[in-house]
This record gives C-alpha cells, sequence and structure tokens, in this order.
C-alpha cells in the first residue's frame, strides 16, 4: 500500500509525527517545543487549581491526553445511550464552534442520541444552560483539560496503537497526568494481540495507579455510506480494489481497519487531522483514483462530509461505518459511571 501525505507542509508535518509516535520514538528536536507546551499547561493549571464553576448535576468528562483521535465520539455517544436507558437526561458538551461542516456532523450524530447538545467553548456557561432547560447529568466532550467545570468522574481514552512513551509528540500533557483520571479505557484495542494489550494495560496502570485501566474496545465495520446518504452492504465491495483518504488523527487504524473489512487498499491519502477540503483537493484524490485504477475512493464519516460538495468523479465516493465493539469491561465502566452519578445526585438532593 501506497501512502502519501499531502494537505501542503502541515500534512508532511502532521504524517511524519504520525510516524515516530507508532515506531515509539520521538525527535529531541521537538522536545523544547512540546516542553514548552507543556509549561503552558503547568501554568494555566496554577492559576485554576481548583474548578471554578459547580452545577446541580452529575458531570461525567471523556477526554484525553493526545493529541487526535482517540474515540471520544463513539464512547460519549455509549455513555448518552446508556444514561437514557437508565432514565436519565444527558447534555453533550463539545468544545467546537457553533458552526461549520465538522461541527454539524459532530452534532447530526449526538442528536441522534442526546436530548441536548451544546457547542462552543465556554463549557461552564452551557453547562448552566443545559441545567435550565431539564438536563440531569452533563457529559463534557473532549473535557480532560477543561479545568474550569467541576466533575464527578474523568474518563480518559488511550489510543492502544500509541505506546505510553514520554517522547510521544502528540502528548497534550505529561504521561504522569494520568494520575488524575477516575479510570482509562483502551481504545482501538483491537489493533493489538492479547499479549500486547495486557503488556499496554500494566504500563499504563503504573503511570495512573493500579486497576485504573477498566475497558478496551474497537470498531466493526457495519457498512458504507454514499455522499446521497445511501447506505451499501459490505459485501458489495468487499475484495475490491479501494484508495483510502483521511484527515483523521489516526489513519494507520483506518486502514487496518478496511483491510480487515476485506478491502484491497491499493493507496492511502493522509490528510491533516480535521483538515478542510477545497476543490482542489477531491480533483487530486479522483485524480490519484483513477491512475490506481481502484473500484472507490473509501473514508470516514467525518471526512466525507466535507468532501460530498467538491466530489464530481465518476469512482464513486464511500464512508465506512463502523461501530464499538467492546473487548472487555464495558459492565465495569457503566457501574463506576452509574455509581459516580448515583453519588453525586445525592450530595444534590434537600434533606429534610
Amino acid at each position: 500500500m501506497q501512502v502519501i501525505f499531502a494537505g501542503g507542509l502541515r500534512g508532511q508535518i502532521e504524517g511524519r509525527l504520525r510516524q515516530w509516535a507508532n515506531a515509539s520514538v520521538g525527535s529531541s528536536l521537538l522536545v523544547p517545543l512540546r516542553n514548552l507546551a507543556w509549561l503552558t499547561v503547568r501554568v494555566r493549571n496554577a492559576l485554576r487549581p481548583l474548578p471554578t464553576v459547580r452545577v446541580s448535576v452529575p458531570v461525567i468528562s471523556v477526554g484525553n491526553i493526545t493529541v487526535g483521535g482517540t474515540g471520544k465520539t463513539p464512547l460519549t455517544m455509549w455513555l448518552v445511550k446508556k444514561l437514557v436507558e437508565a432514565g436519565h437526561k444527558p447534555a453533550i458538551l463539545t468544545p467546537l464552534g457553533e458552526k461549520g461542516d465538522e461541527t454539524e456532523e459532530h452534532l447530526s450524530v449526538f442528536k441522534s442520541t442526546a436530548p441536548l447538545v451544546f457547542a462552543g467553548r465556554d463549557r461552564a456557561e452551557n453547562a448552566n444552560r443545559a441545567v435550565a432547560l431539564g438536563a440531569t447529568v452533563i457529559v463534557l466532550d473532549d473535557g480532560f483539560q477543561y479545568r474550569r467545570l467541576h466533575r464527578d468522574v474523568d474518563i480518559v481514552l488511550w489510543d492502544a496503537t500509541f505506546p505510553p512513551h514520554r517522547n510521544n509528540p502528540f502528548l497534550r500533557e505529561p504521561l504522569s497526568q494520568l494520575r488524575r483520571a477516575d479510570c482509562i479505557v483502551m481504545s482501538k484495542a483491537d489493533f493489538l494481540s492479547d499479549e500486547r494489550r495486557n503488556e499496554l494495560r500494566t504500563n499504563l496502570e503504573k503511570l495512573a495507579g493500579e486497576g485504573k485501566v477498566v475497558a478496551a474496545f474497537g470498531y466493526e465495520p457495519v457498512s458504507l455510506q454514499s455522499p446521497d446518504g445511501t447506505v451499501e452492504v459490505l459485501e458489495n465491495l468487499r475484495w475490491r480494489k479501494v484508495l483510502l483518504v483521511a484527515g483523521i488523527g489516526n489513519p494507520s487504524y483506518f486502514a487496518w481497519t478496511a483491510q480487515r473489512a476485506g478491502f484491497e487498499v491499493v493507496e492511502m491519502i493522509c490528510f491533516p487531522d480535521h483538515f478542510r477540503y477545497k476543490h482542489a483537493d477531491a480533483q487530486f484524490i479522483a485524480e490519484r483514483a483513477k491512475l490506481a485504477g481502484v473500484d472507490a475512493v473509501l473514508t470516514t464519516p467525518k471526512d466525507a462530509v466535507k468532501l460530498r460538495d467538491f466530489w464530481s468523479s465518476d469512482v464513486p465516493l464511500f464512508s465506512m461505518q463502523v461501530k464499538l465493539r467492546w473487548l472487555w469491561g464495558e459492565e465495569s465502566l457503566w457501574e463506576i459511571v452509574e455509581g459516580c452519578v448515583k453519588n453525586a445526585q445525592a450530595k444534590f438532593e434537600v434533606k429534610p
């Protein structure tokens, strides 16, 4: 499989950084820059040592300590669904801007399950708005670094395709900050063998604390979707030649998932995470697809939303739809969440 890093200089740099991160090595040239970013975080935390806003309902945070996709959105959706089934009215607070294709895609996914969804950086204000509208639980999307709002449980995701080494260029905070987490969930863990999963769990618990790694999940491809919303079964293209396009945090896992689903991946074009496609990018992808002689272009749902208005090639474009698949720990994680929610609610009850 040929891999092309597109999206200008940013795409080239990000692609190389991800290769280093996957290879368990870091660049000594990047350490000063990363340390400067960490210093900024430490100064901010020192200036705001305690959460400044408390709301009258339980708050659950789903976050990470690395840049890029670790599976926060699907875990948030699972959590919200469980809360709704348990009789709660959860509200999701996402830090995404209030406008844009990616925000609309996120909000449409969230709104399919959550009664209330708010976008914007000021999640403390949005939490109060949610409570005023009847929310009984607040779920913070990407909330581990957001310290303005008190939370009752911090769930941290770790992408199992990246080893927990201190020179990882995508760390948002030092690995020691994993101790702030109440529990850790390993995402994309189906990428590893049982032996390597156990090794990763042991290493994470050395950093975070014994018993904090409580669950692991992967993804299972379920269908394909065209830009007009038409759903195709996987079998219609299985064993066909495809070109992959991804502007996400972990394109290598996307490629592995496509290959595991039975596609013959001829080429992969990697754009920077959260990339905003233009017409020229769609043309470049279409030209590469024709040169490679593929039967289809396969991308992620997030990328499909931003590509669909520019796509006019004869080569069909599909997004690969996946669902979360638990390897272990689903019940344990829910017990932790449910227990924290009940304890928090008990504190808010007015006793005679």
